[in-house]
């Protein structure tokens, strides 16, 4: 299966990562690559290496811009892109050597129109692999992948997309928390079938120079678009996915919360705090009413309904440990 993927990647200062993620993709066992570089105003000498890279690989397509943001940079790719297959790494992360090619042998196996596969996350000094129960792998319909999105298969980085099915569809450049899983909502509503794989393809970089990992930014409040969002998607055909996604925004909330209650400037944020609060509150008795809660989960919420601060503070010796 000699597809032509393209792959497409927004690169904003992603230091020395940049090399691995490159060196990753342009020696894939599948060569049948289109490799698509936005570099969104990196000042960290990564212009540079993007525009290095593209001389000597004519796979290689490079695009400058001023900083605008993830979402708009993968847009712009998008307007670029002529493959048969998309892919969207981000440019601190790097892929297993045989990806693609693998991957396309399960699209021609199973007759797919994706592909979600499982990840590592790669410490400096660890890797830890990413592992599901065994039910969630193998051959979905449209409702069960939505489904599946929500419940531990977010982002849209470990997924391949036929291209047939973005059509018409961008990321929100508004929405600066979630929107790649949005994303993925979005183009697999328009799926038969989702092939979600066990093996772990994808190494999801943990260090210091990565985007989010755990530090508080004012831009993710707009994560509570994200309820408006999903509403609208899961409005009709996917009314049962709704409670796992209320889920699912519950526990990156609390999650949210506890990074700013973190954060030095925590005191600047009573009202956006509040919202979340509230938030989190307002749509508990439709998760509980759904029966999909577990016990866990719900002393979690229950601890922090009474008091957010004592919830934190335990949270933060229980990590601490």
């Amino acid at each position: 299966m000699n597809k032509l993927i393209s792959v497409i990647i927004p690169v904003y200062n992603p230091g020395k990562h940049l090399v691995k993620c490159l060196e990753s993709i342009i020696n894939q066992t599948h060569k049948n690559l289109e490799i698509i570089l936005i570099d969104d105003g990196s000042s960290d000498g990564s212009s540079i290496l993007c525009d290095e890279y593209e001389k000597k690989d004519s796979r290689i397509i490079c695009v400058h811009q001023q900083n605008s943001g993830v979402s708009k940079a993968r847009n712009r790719g998008l307007e670029i892109a002529t493959g048969d297959y998309l892919h969207f790494p981000d440019s601190d992360d790097y892929i297993e050597p045989d990806t693609y090619e693998y991957l396309l042998n399960i699209i021609d196996e199973y007759q797919c129109d994706a592909v979600a596969f499982e990840h590592f996350v790669t410490y400096p000094d660890k890797e830890i692999i990413h592992k599901r129960n065994d039910n969630c792998y193998g051959l979905f319909d449209s409702v069960n992948t939505q489904k599946q999105l929500v419940t531990g298969c977010q982002f849209c980085c470990n997924k391949l997309y036929k291209k047939e099915l973005v059509e018409g569809i961008r990321f929100r450049d508004d929405i600066l928390r979630g929107e790649d899983t949005l994303f993925a909502a979005q183009v697999l509503k328009n799926a038969d079938s989702v092939w979600f794989d066990k093996r772990p393809l994808y190494h999801y970089v943990q260090s210091e120079e990565s985007a989010c990992r755990g530090v508080f930014r004012p831009s993710q409040f707009t994560v509570l678009m994200l309820y408006d969002a999903y509403r609208k998607i899961y409005n009709e055909q996917y009314k049962c996915v709704w409670p796992y996604f209320l889920l699912y925004m519950q526990d990156v909330l609390i999650s949210l919360y506890y990074d700013i209650w973190s954060d030095v400037n925590s005191k600047k944020y009573r009202k956006e705090k509040k919202e979340f609060y509230n938030a989190i509150c307002k749509y508990y008795s439709e998760i509980k009413q759904a029966g999909i809660i577990s016990k866990k989960q719900e002393l979690k919420f229950i601890l922090f309904k009474m008091s957010p601060q004592m919830f934190c503070k335990i949270h933060k010796l229980i990590h601490n440990l």
